[in-house]
């Protein structure tokens, strides 16, 4: 029996009291930047206690197989006297929240987050946007209009070549962050280096400030191009009464795929009253892939040269998610994670890595480039 789609108009419960407090959020690639966003988050969240304000910092990453690149996430916490820092729910806070978006990586200007679909997705209209990035504060800002905004935007975008300064790039950009938002200063994160046992990284704080570009930021909502994209209601399946079918739970897949925001991704989450006892979720439909693990956040992509493709199949053999068709050799892009194991297996060199951000935009960003020299895990 075909499922019956019913219009949603999408809704995430508020609450005020989050909007009250000061909230970071970071936004980077799993195993490349898992270190550098701990030290991030753990020394703003001490340079708050410093200060005496209540202070809390903690990880969400994505709960799917390709930890390697996929995005994940960071939140910091400060808290204000009359108001403590509690959560209502596991770990998403909700609401109009975040003063600070810290990108770790350019190519997450163009692409899906992990959990929030659009970058914006809960920010303040004043928010601060740090970006590690070589490219310039306009380019900036010309992309998240493009790609990850559909709010206005009165606020300030910085940029730092963070690896510039030092290869642990969590330490010039806390600078930078200490340049444009004034909830933390050089001086109480001077002192976080110090509690942390990190008096040798103060230096690069202080470069960091210095270096540091900061743009002011005028944007409505109106002249992003995601404002006009988004849909108003989404189509999700009509409750049936009773345990979901496959057929149900694939469209919940689609719809969760597809989601455009935070909102309309939260909504395509299926009731508890339709799972099944013991059930996780069905597999894909023989013969298809899984709707449920497609890439929108790929930061390099494969590319083939045909004239030199002698159609050995190796590319098809290995690539772990059967994202390369078979016959003809085809590169699926909705669900290929630009791991780069098809590059290294050609044997004639016919596949080559670029990055996203130059292939979409022309532009190449150097803190970005310098990670194909650095794709092995553990790097």
């Amino acid at each position: 029996m075909p499922v019956k789609l019913v219009k949603v108009t999408p809704k995430v419960e508020r609450y005020p009291e989050y909007e009250e407090l000061d909230w970071v959020v970071g936004h980077g690639l799993g195993v490349d930047h898992t270190a550098d966003m701990t030290t991030f988050h753990q020394t703003l969240a001490q340079a708050g206690a410093i200060k005496g304000i209540e202070s809390y910092y903690y990880m969400r990453y994505d709960d799917s197989p390709e930890r390697n690149y996929i995005p994940m996430m960071f939140y910091t916490v400060f808290g204000k006297p009359k108001i403590p820092v509690l959560m209502h729910e596991e770990v998403e806070p909700v609401g109009e929240l975040f003063n600070v978006i810290a990108v770790f990586s350019s190519s997450l200007l163009i692409q899906k987050t992990s959990q929030r679909a659009l970058l914006f997705d809960g920010a303040k209209k004043d928010a601060v946007l740090l970006v590690n990035t070589s490219i310039t504060p306009d380019d900036v800002v010309r992309l998240v209009k493009k790609y990850s905004l559909a709010q206005d935007w009165f606020g300030k975008v910085v940029t730092l070549s963070a690896a510039k300064i030092d290869s642990a790039i969590a330490w010039p950009l806390l600078g930078a962050l200490a340049r444009a938002w004034d909830r933390v200063d050089l001086d109480s994160l001077l002192a976080a280096a110090d509690v942390l046992g990190k008096e040798k990284k103060k230096d690069s704080i202080r470069k960091g400030y210095e270096a540091a570009s900061v743009k002011e930021v005028h944007v409505l909502a109106e002249e992003t191009e995601m404002f006009k994209k988004i849909k108003k209601e989404v189509e999700l399946p009509e409750f049936p009464g009773e345990f979901w079918t496959p057929e149900v739970f694939y469209a919940y897949q689609k719809a969760a795929a597809e989601a455009q925001t935070y909102p309309s991704r939260y909504a395509a989450m299926p009731r508890w009253e339709v799972l099944a006892p013991g059930l996780i979720e069905f597999g894909p439909q023989p013969g298809k892939r899984n709707l449920g693990f497609t890439t929108p956040w790929r930061w390099q992509r494969p590319i083939i040269d045909m004239n030199k493709c002698t159609d050995c199949k190796l590319c098809h053999y290995y690539c772990p998610d059967g994202a390369i068709d078979f016959a003809p050799i085809k590169v699926d892009y909705e669900y290929c994670k630009g791991c780069g194991i098809c590059e290294t297996v050609c044997p004639v060199n016919a596949i080559k890595m670029v990055s996203e951000l130059e292939y979409l935009e022309g532009l190449r960003d150097e803190e970005f480039l310098r990670r194909f020299e650095q794709r092995e895990y553990g790097f």
